[in-house]
């Protein structure tokens, strides 16, 4: 008999995954420590033939041209070492973390490969694995095709040329509802969203408004709202724990002083329910009935000075 899993552990079956291509065409800028604007550091050194052992540290610069006026987007930082004995040949591994203020900021590529020196002591082209990605290119994969278009070596450093080709997972975001009337005011988030972090609720006899907090598709955490008016005797704010997903909203609508609005909420995650919020007795129920393999994301309204109508998000 299989063992349970524990309670740390859980697992489910992706569907409707998809996969999303990045291209890009940037310039690494490798200046050797000699130089006082050097950006790479020698921290072993086995004085070995064809520098075979050496370990350096670097933190190249990587721009959007190859001149030294264009824009640093993002850097490599990471290490290389030596690992030819019969010829200079350095194997890479480096993170190219964007920086610029972009969708990108923050987001990162993780590089594998190795490049050859020749006799000339022209570094060859070669290609560089991506094996992994954090933020926009979270589960990354694919390949960096590098070009020495400018060699200073052995004293000064290169320029590369790079072409990226990368291809991360997205998955499908789809809309539910909104259930209520066609009051207030329409509310919706600027960014598609992966998942829930936090919702806020004001209620008393309906709810009086909604906000919460989410990650998007480039794992940037985002708020919105609160959505409504500042009425109401109860001011809830859930807090999701990082395993915990919304399963389910369940609600009821109803006429209030001539206007459709959200009476009552309740949700409902993979550990507990919370609510209801409002009052749901002589409401309208919905439900959002979110598919298997599915959880609630983020929300969208109508609201003035409460909730007229609500959507959900689910991905």
């Amino acid at each position: 008999m299989a063992a349970a899993n524990p309670y740390y552990y859980q697992s489910g079956v992706c569907q409707d995954v998809r996969q999303k291509e990045h291209r890009f065409h940037l310039y690494m800028n490798q200046i050797l420590e000699a130089k006082a604007d050097g950006n790479q550091k020698v921290i072993v050194n086995t004085g070995l033939p064809k520098l075979f052992g050496v370990v350096a540290v670097n933190d190249w610069a990587i721009r959007d041209g190859p001149t030294a006026d264009a824009n640093i987007v993002a850097t490599a930082r990471g290490m290389h070492i030596g690992s030819g004995k019969t010829d200079e040949n350095w194997l890479l591994c480096h993170s190219i973390t964007f920086t610029d203020d972009t969708r990108f900021k923050g987001s990162s590529l993780k590089v594998l490969g190795d490049f050859s020196i020749g006799d000339d002591t022209v570094g060859k082209d070669g290609e560089w694995a991506i094996v992994g990605g954090t933020g926009e290119f979270a589960f990354a994969h694919g390949v960096v095709s590098a070009k020495v278009i400018q060699n200073m070596h052995p004293t000064d450093g290169r320029i590369w040329e790079l072409h990226i080709r990368a291809f991360s997972l997205c998955t499908e975001v789809s809309t539910m509802g909104p259930w209520g009337g066609n009051g207030g005011t329409a509310y919706d988030i600027l960014e598609l969203p992966r998942s829930l972090q936090t919702v806020t609720i004001r209620c008393g006899d309906v709810i009086n408004s909604v906000a919460f907090s989410y990650t998007d598709e480039a794992g940037q955490k985002k708020t919105a709202g609160p959505w409504g008016g500042d009425n109401g005797a109860l001011t809830a704010t859930i807090t999701l724990a990082p395993s915990e997903v919304i399963k389910e909203v369940l609600g009821t609508t109803g006429t209030v002083g001539g206007d459709t609005v959200v009476r009552s909420l309740t949700l409902v995650s993979n550990v507990t329910t919370y609510g209801p919020f409002g009052k749901a007795e002589n409401g309208t129920p919905f439900s959002t009935q979110v598919p298997n393999g599915k959880t609630v994301a983020g929300f969208y309204v109508r609201a003035g000075t409460s909730v007229n109508a609500l959507g959900v998000y689910y991905a």
